[in-house]
C-alpha cells in the first residue's frame, strides 16, 4: 500500500522530534573530517510547501513547527540550531524533509543513499535533491528495507541509517526490526535511527518491534547503547480510531505522539533531548496533555 503522502503531515510534532535527532546526528558526524555514509529508507519528496492544500487541510504544521517558530524567544538553547535551519529553509520557500537535511548538512565527500518506492514522490525527490556535486548522492525507486539490507556495510564504514516507514501495514513493524537486526549484525558500529508512531491500537506491534531490536543488539554486545525517546502531544485515548484517510483534518489525529529508537546514539544526544523535550511537550500539547520520555536501555 502506498497511500501515505507526507505532504499532509510535514512539519507536525513527529517531524520535529525526528528532524531534531537527525540534524544533531549529522552535525555530530561532521565533527570529524572523515566522510561517512547515510542511508534514508523512506525518503519521500524531501521538500514541502507548508501553504499547500494538503498541509492546510490537516493544519498539522500550524500546530507543530510553525507554533514553535512563533515562540523562538522562549525556546531552549539546544533547539535553536534546528529552528534556525528550518527558518532559513522556509524563508527560501520550502520546508525541509529528512533528505534535504541530510543533503544540505553532510560534509563534502560523503555518500547519501535515498530510497523511495512511491513513483510520484520518487520523481519529486530526484528534482529536489540534486544540489550537492561534492558528494555521491544515489536516489533509488526501490524498497528501502531491501536496499539497505543488501548494501550494508558500505564502503565508507562511518555512518548511520534513518528508517521511518509510514507503518501503514503491520509488516512495517516487522520489517523495521528485521532490518535493524540484520544491519547491526553486519555493521555494528553504525548509528541506527528508527522513528516510530504512537497509535493506541498498535501498542503491541510497537513494543514487539523495539524488543526484537534490543534483544538482537544486546545479544551481540551487552554494552551497546540503545536510546529510546518519545514526544506525545495528547493521551493514547484522545481520539477515535479511524483510517488514515478519514483522520486527515480531524481535531484528534490518529497519531498522539511518536518516538525515536536509536542504536549507538551519538554522544550527548540524551542530554540534548532531556533539555528540549519538556519544552516541546508543553508547547505542542493538546489541552495540556503533552508528555515525553528519554531513557538509555
Amino acid at each position: 500500500m502506498l497511500s501515505y503522502l507526507h505532504s499532509f503531515h510535514a512539519g507536525n510534532h513527529a517531524d520535529i522530534l525526528k528532524h531534531f535527532v537527525l540534524l544533531y546526528t549529522v552535525n555530530y558526524f561532521n565533527k570529524k573530517t572523515k566522510p561517512y555514509t547515510i542511508f534514508d529508507t523512506h525518503s519521500a519528496r524531501g521538500l514541502y510547501n507548508l501553504q499547500s492544500e494538503e498541509s492546510l487541510k490537516t493544519g498539522e504544521a500550524q500546530k507543530g513547527i510553525l507554533r514553535v517558530l512563533d515562540d523562538e524567544k522562549n525556546t531552549p538553547e539546544q533547539l535553536k540550531n534546528y529552528l534556525s535551519f528550518v527558518k532559513q529553509s522556509i524563508k527560501n520557500g520550502f520546508y525541509p524533509g529528512s533528505p534535504c537535511i541530510e543533503a544540505t548538512c553532510m560534509q563534502s565527500g560523503c555518500n547519501l543513499f535515498l530510497t523511495e518506492l512511491h513513483k510520484t514522490e520518487f520523481q519529486e525527490l530526484q528534482k529536489n535533491i540534486s544540489f550537492r556535486t561534492d558528494c555521491f548522492v544515489d536516489i533509488q525507486n526501490k524498497n528501502g528495507f531491501e536496499f539497505v539490507s543488501k548494501n550494508t556495510p558500505p564502503v565508507l564504514k562511518r555512518g548511520f541509517v534513518l528508517c521511518d516507514p509510514s507503518y501503514e501495514e503491520k509488516s512495517d513493524y516487522i520489517n523495521s526490526a528485521e532490518l535493524f537486526c540484520n544491519v547491526h549484525k553486519k555493521w555494528s558500529g553504525a548509528t541506527l535511527l528508527l522513528w516510530y508512531p504512537l497509535l493506541n491500537n498498535k501498542i503491541e506491534e510497537i513494543e514487539n518491534m523495539k524488543q526484537a531490536i534490543l534483544s538482537c543488539v544486546k545479544n551481540k554486545n551487552p554494552n551497546t547503547e540503545v536510546l529510546d525517546c518519545s514526544l506525545c502531544v495528547d493521551t493514547p485515548d484522545s481520539h477515535i480510531e479511524t483510517t488514515l484517510k478519514d483522520s486527515i483534518g480531524s481535531d484528534k489525529p490518529r497519531l498522539y505522539g511518536s518516538g525515536m529508537f536509536i542504536v549507538n546514539p551519538c554522544w550527548g544526544l540524551k542530554e540534548e533531548l532531556e533539555a528540549v523535550l519538556p519544552y516541546l511537550s508543553e508547547k505542542l500539547a493538546n489541552d495540556g496533555h503533552g508528555t515525553f520520555s528519554v531513557s538509555m536501555l
